[in-house]
């Protein structure tokens, strides 16, 4: 506040810039990490799948329910950096989630490190979707890492 008692004065607003980046940020990273590429929360456990048929159904189903033309998330699927059916799901439904959120997609790219940790900490609050992964040997933050990296995928 300046002495006058104008809240942002133009020779004052140095900070203005980085408190708005921070909030856009932020905002973005949240969105991805709560939304867990359009699942609902607390159903992400139940819907992981251990088969790689049951993955492309269940990515087909979401890429519909998005907008999203069912074949090409598919395709998607098919070119997902991992083996194990589960981490390519949630890659293809990162990239679903990144295909409808530019600003996801975008601070997923630019900012992985922090996307991956906030994506993390979402998934950590869900005591079901932990243990389910543990018992496919998949860890939390490979789970995140699949989901923050195909939503960069979809830029």
């Amino acid at each position: 506040m300046s002495r006058d008692g104008d809240v942002d004065r133009l020779g004052e607003a140095v900070e203005d810039a980085e408190v708005g980046e921070y909030a856009l940020v932020t905002a973005a990273v949240a969105s991805l990490a709560i939304s867990i590429a359009t699942i609902p929360e607390g159903k992400l456990a139940a819907r992981l799948p251990t088969t790689a048929a049951k993955a492309q159904a269940l990515v087909a189903r979401d890429a519909l329910a998005r907008g999203i033309p069912a074949g090409e998330a598919k395709k998607v699927l098919a070119r997902a950096p991992y083996r194990r059916a589960a981490l390519r799901y949630l890659y293809a439904s990162g990239w679903i989630d990144g295909r409808k959120s530019p600003a996801s997609c975008l601070f997923a790219k630019t900012t992985p490190g922090s996307t991956v940790a906030e994506a993390v900490t979402g998934m950590r609050k869900d005591s079901r979707l932990v243990s389910r992964l543990g018992r496919m040997h998949v860890t939390v933050a490979q789970a995140a890492g699949a989901v923050v990296r195909g939503a960069s995928s979809a830029c």
